[in-house]
């Protein structure tokens, strides 16, 4: 389902504007009736070289218009006030939404490996010359190690959790595909001790195959100030093998902590049936899309990375790159969403420009915004 964004109707409208003409048409009409009625009730038939029967006439048109007037002008304030209160609401929701939808997850720092070694900057920097792999399930060699990949994973995330506060924790969610290896608590357990992070944490392991939506838009509304590093392990995948990384903050504990290290953010994520309306929700709940310059497309089709195209280009969002993973990684998965979004990290980083992934999971469109922070 899309962003479930009220469609509010503008139920107040702008009040009448006031007619000039109309109003000296009253008045003069008003002034013709006054002086006729004046004149069948004045005592002789000479009122008309009267002076006072003319300034009588003159004055009730001028008391009765008047009141008119003062009506008008006092119903015309009201409805310019609720109007304009109305407008002023119209305003508020708005703003609340963007709010709502430009909530972000700061990202602390990514790792990813990939076993044709390829990383974002290669693409960026060379990305035509770089073997496509359509068609093909890359597989690590016999010599890959899990664990040593993993203990890299710390050691490359060591500086960053070093400037951290000791008393901050982190939760550790470790998504594995079938055929990764199912007890990865003691790999981490040991590369936890031997790079000597201080921070306590937590850890649970989940089995899945397709990206857990909710979860994600769960760290994304949190209240609770913890970490949480993200480890996807995929690499025994059945399609192209992975493993990739991330350490994600809520962007207001990140504020709350008083550092200055993070670069990127991800907002939050985009997940419906209906691509039309999403990137059209998007537009209007998430400006930044304006400003991006690289697509990630992922687990899709070749008629389903058209259709986000096409969008894209109805919406007015001018792609400097497209970047298929398909080509660059080999076959794809659902899981391949997060490689997406670690390439996309590293891309943000190098470019200082804004990246979009979008992806197919659970047979809808996942779609995510990396910003610049």
């Amino acid at each position: 389902m899309s962003w479930s964004k009220p469609n509010v109707s503008n139920i107040a409208k702008p009040p009448a504007k006031l007619h000039w003409r109309t109003w000296g048409m009253f008045i003069t009409l008003l002034f013709f009736i006054t002086s006729f009625i004046l004149a069948r009730l004045w005592p002789d038939s000479s009122y008309s070289s009267q002076w006072t029967y003319w300034v009588g006439s003159t004055l009730i048109t001028l008391i009765i218009g008047g009141i008119a007037f003062s009506i008008r002008i006092y119903f015309y304030g009201l409805a310019q006030e609720e109007y304009n209160i109305w407008q002023q609401e119209q305003k508020n929701i708005e703003q609340n939404w963007q709010k709502w939808a430009m909530q972000s997850l700061v990202v602390l720092d990514s790792f990813y490996v990939l076993p044709n070694q390829v990383t974002a900057n290669k693409i960026l920097n060379n990305g035509s010359n770089i073997s496509a792999e359509v068609n093909k399930s890359l597989t690590f060699n016999d010599k890959f190690d899990t664990a040593h990949s993993i203990e890299d994973l710390f050691v490359s995330m060591r500086s960053v959790l070093n400037k951290l506060p000791k008393t901050e924790s982190i939760n550790i969610t470790v998504y594995s595909s079938q055929h990764a290896d199912i007890c990865i608590e003691n790999t981490i357990s040991q590369a936890y001790q031997k790079i000597g992070i201080k921070q306590r944490y937590s850890l649970s392991q989940k089995i899945e195959n397709e990206i857990d939506v909710e979860q994600l838009t769960k760290w994304v509304d949190t209240t609770e100030p913890e970490l949480e590093l993200i480890i996807v392990d995929n690499t025994k995948s059945q399609s192209s093998s992975f493993l990739t990384a991330f350490l994600l903050v809520k962007k207001s504990h990140y504020q709350d902590m008083g550092i200055d290290i993070a670069l990127v953010e991800i907002l939050r994520p985009m997940f419906t049936s209906d691509l039309q309306l999403a990137f059209q929700q998007m537009v209007d709940m998430q400006p930044v899309i304006k400003q991006v310059n690289q697509l990630w497309l992922a687990n899709l089709t070749n008629k389903q990375e058209k259709e986000v195209l096409i969008n894209l280009s109805k919406n007015h969002i001018e792609l400097e790159d497209v970047n298929k993973l398909q080509r660059i990684g080999g076959n794809q998965d659902e899981l391949s969403y997060w490689l997406a979004l670690a390439l996309g990290c590293e891309s943000v980083i190098a470019s200082h420009k804004n990246n979009l992934i979008t992806s197919i999971t659970q047979n809808q469109w996942l779609s995510s915004v990396i910003a610049v922070l």
